[in-house]
């Protein structure tokens, strides 16, 4: 049975704050966790231990924020309204959050969290401002939500907590073998007793610029079928492996424009914006003008030792970028840089990576298959 609370009745929610940004002392070596919507911006999981900052103890007593406990829901109130994530520790937040303090014995927070993010549009639409759109704490506290016992809630959500729980076990493990596989790397082509080819980067690797088609066409992007990657695309994947982008072009899209089609296992790298990010996509892609496509044309040259080839060189690659209006790296420039080159190391990569790759594989193709489930059993559940 279903029963009306107004959020003030279940939850305590706070505000944050932000200590004044010119004092150092309120930053510098910071032990307090303190989040902004910055920091939940493309981030892929339920819980957040910390952000790209801490503050100080002085910090932390010169402004409002408030230090919350383990299991605050978090939602981001403005820039924009709707990121939501739950306090693995203590923390605090900026301005940029309401925090949802949960009465446990009416309110379960998982439950809260999976109800903020199926109803995200529906709480956008509650924000006013004029330069941005923000959800006062007012407003919130006097929002209504339709509860069943806090049981029936966490029968509800069992389902979508336990794929979270099995999605944070495959992260792990496919964070671990991104590590080893990047050490595999440095063992077979940064070892100072092997004698490596350093031949320019275009003598082994197609290197191929994107384009983006008319976007006052419709024809060019409705009932898209490439998928079609910014620079976006790739800083928000945050994995050697891309399943796919936000937008896709048609045929006549394609036909229309610069882009080009890049075959399946390439290498797309930001060439602008943030340079030098780089995923391997899964399936057959095109691309923008701020990324080149990477395609390996010697056998002596694995897509794996390109990918982290880059990471490696992200530095090296970033300090040939041109432009007044905003740095890019050109693809005769990209084209002019030296990699090393062994076949026998070669060989020994790929067999070592092999397996790996293929497990590494699987379980982010699980990860997405998750996303997709979670999406469907969040349609039910909050119907």
């Amino acid at each position: 049975m279903m029963k009306r609370y107004y959020l003030k009745d279940v939850a305590e929610i706070y505000s944050g704050a932000t200590p004044l940004t010119k004092n150092k002392a309120f930053y510098e070596n910071g032990t307090i966790s303190w989040i902004t919507p910055k920091d939940l911006s493309d981030y892929n999981h339920k819980y957040i231990y910390t952000g790209q900052r801490n503050i100080t103890e002085d910090g932390y007593r010169s402004c409002a924020t408030s230090l919350l406990p383990e299991g605050t829901v978090l939602f981001s109130s403005r820039a924009p309204i709707g990121y939501v994530a739950i306090a693995g520790k203590e923390l605090c937040t900026n301005q940029g959050f309401k925090s949802f303090v949960c009465n446990d014995e009416i309110l379960f927070n998982q439950y809260l969290y999976y109800y903020l993010i199926k109803n995200r549009d529906k709480l956008e639409a509650l924000g006013n401002g004029s330069t941005f759109k923000e959800i006062s704490r007012k407003t919130l506290l006097d929002y209504q939500i339709d509860l069943p016992s806090v049981e029936e809630q966490k029968t509800i959500v069992n389902d979508l907590v336990d794929l979270d729980n099995r999605y944070e076990q495959n992260c792990s493990i496919i964070k671990s073998i991104d590590e080893l596989m990047g050490c595999l790397y440095c063992k077979y082509f940064e070892d100072d007793d092997i004698t490596y080819d350093d031949i320019d980067l275009g003598s082994v690797v197609e290197i191929v610029t994107g384009g983006t088609p008319s976007t006052n066409n419709e024809s060019y992007w409705n009932n898209g079928i490439y998928y079609w990657y910014t620079p976006s695309d790739v800083t928000a994947s945050d994995c050697i492996i891309s399943y796919g982008s936000q937008n896709k072009i048609s045929v006549s899209g394609l036909a229309n424009s610069s882009a080009k089609l890049i075959p399946s296992m390439s290498i797309l790298m930001t060439s602008r914006a943030t340079i030098g990010e780089a995923t391997i996509n899964k399936f057959e892609s095109t691309t923008n003008q701020g990324m080149l496509a990477l395609i390996p044309k010697d056998e002596r040259l694995s897509i794996l030792q390109l990918y982290y080839w880059i990471k490696r060189n992200k530095k090296k690659i970033t300090s040939i970028a041109n432009g007044s209006t905003f740095k890019e790296v050109y693809k005769k420039d990209m084209s002019k840089l030296l990699i090393g080159i062994s076949e026998k190391a070669s060989i020994e990569f790929i067999k070592k990576t092999k397996r790996l790759f293929e497990l590494y594989e699987s379980l982010t193709s699980e990860n997405k298959l998750i996303g997709e489930l979670k999406k469907c059993i969040l349609d039910t559940a909050f119907n």
